[in-house]
């Protein structure tokens, strides 16, 4: 930074509840954090948000679709092929985030806005998140991710 080849330094920390990863961040200059931070997954609002507020540091939402669990495109009982992460995780836990989705679906999400949308939007609302980072595969889910920010 200091000789201009690096404009700003960023950090993923690996818990979503530990501030001190945070406070250690910002010994070495970090201006930004990012973290798994999503409707299903709000750690960071307990101690890191706060510790970023308070140093005035960004704070980028990794994972804001729950590994595509908050997409809406799954429901309870959905098996994901072989080779996927998510097939790997126990079916019972799979299942209880997807009842989860199921609940916030029914009971958050505005009626006629895509979930995905929702999920993006719900990360931004919050004073501390910065950005989030949203994985798309095509150029529809570019243009629809992009559409959170409304």
């Amino acid at each position: 930074q200091a000789q201009g080849k690096v404009r700003f330094l960023g950090n993923s920390i690996g818990a979503n509840t530990n501030a001190n990863q945070v406070d250690a961040s910002t010994t070495v200059g970090v201006d930004v954090i990012q973290v798994v931070y999503n409707r299903l997954q709000r750690e960071p609002e307990a101690e890191v948000f706060p510790s970023c507020q308070r140093q005035k540091l960004g704070v980028l939402a990794r994972v804001p679709l729950a590994s595509g669990f908050l997409s809406g495109k799954y429901k309870p009982g959905h098996t994901f092929p072989a080779d996927d992460v998510r097939e790997v995780w126990k079916k019972t836990d799979r299942d209880a985030r997807l009842s989860e989705v199921e609940k916030i679906a029914a009971t958050e999400v505005p009626v006629g806005l895509p979930m995905a949308q929702w999920a993006l939007a719900w990360c931004l609302r919050h004073p501390a998140v910065t950005a989030v980072i949203p994985g798309c595969k095509d150029a529809a889910q570019v243009h629809a991710n992009a559409a959170a920010a409304r």
